[in-house]
């Protein structure tokens, strides 16, 4: 019983950091950061908020980055969901496979935000 509660601050951990990361991912996919210093349009144009924010080239270049760090994530996700990664994380961690799938998908994603932290639209 003791060695099983010792796998549960690793779990919770991991439930922290993937919350964590679901909180990033809606502050990264809202507009307000891509518009922040941006002229409020007016009239038709008041509506076209992501065909403005993609006629600044401020907003294209970490755009680009953020599409690379986004196929790191995808291409992470993908190659520790095959079943040979499975296999293999399930023989050296056990149960922790798990938690540390999830933990590095999170992590993954975390450096997406990081970047765009880092360069303040």
């Amino acid at each position: 019983m003791a060695p099983a509660l010792l796998l549960v601050p690793a779990a919770l951990a991991s439930f922290v950091l993937a919350f964590g990361t679901g909180v990033e991912l809606v502050r990264f996919t809202s507009l307000r950061p891509l518009l922040r210093g941006m002229p409020e349009p007016e009239g038709p144009e008041a509506h076209q908020g992501w065909l403005a924010a993609f006629q600044d080239r401020g907003v294209l270049a970490p755009l680009a980055w953020d599409l690379g760090l986004l196929l790191l994530f995808v291409g992470q996700h993908s190659l520790m969901a095959t079943e040979a990664v499975k296999v293999w994380l399930s023989r050296y961690f056990g149960v922790l496979q798990r938690s540390l799938y999830v933990a590095c998908t999170a992590l993954a994603l975390q450096m997406n935000g990081k970047e765009r932290e880092r360069q303040k639209y």
